[in-house]
C-alpha cells in the first residue's frame, strides 16, 4: 500500500493518477435494502445489469442476504476487471 502522506506534484495542481488510484482497487461492496421506490432485489438486479455492461462485461458478482437491525439486506460484491471499470460504474451511479 502506498504512503498516504504528501503527494509529489510535477506541475502546479497536478498529481500522477497512480498516486490516487490504486491499480488493484477493483472490488466494490454495496448493500441494498428496501425503500419506498424500489425493492432491494430490484435495486440489485438493476445494478448487476449495469455492472455487466461496463467495459469488458466480465464483472464477477457475488451476493448474500443478511439481516441487520431486523431488516433484510442484499450485500453484493462487484469485482471488476480493472480499476477504471470500477470508477466508471461508480461515476455512473453518483
Amino acid at each position: 500500500m502506498k504512503d498516504t502522506g504528501d503527494y509529489e506534484s510535477v506541475a502546479c495542481n497536478c498529481v500522477e493518477v497512480g498516486t490516487l488510484i490504486r491499480e488493484d482497487d477493483t472490488l466494490l461492496t454495496l448493500n441494498f435494502c428496501d425503500n419506498d421506490q424500489m425493492s432491494a432485489r430490484e435495486q440489485f438486479t438493476r445494478m448487476e445489469k449495469d455492472a455487466r455492461s461496463v467495459g469488458s462485461g466480465n464483472c464477477q458478482i457475488k451476493s448474500e442476504v443478511i439481516e441487520e437491525g431486523g431488516k433484510p439486506y442484499i450485500r453484493a460484491m462487484f469485482d471488476f476487471d480493472c480499476t477504471a471499470e470500477k470508477l466508471i460504474f461508480q461515476m455512473k451511479h453518483k
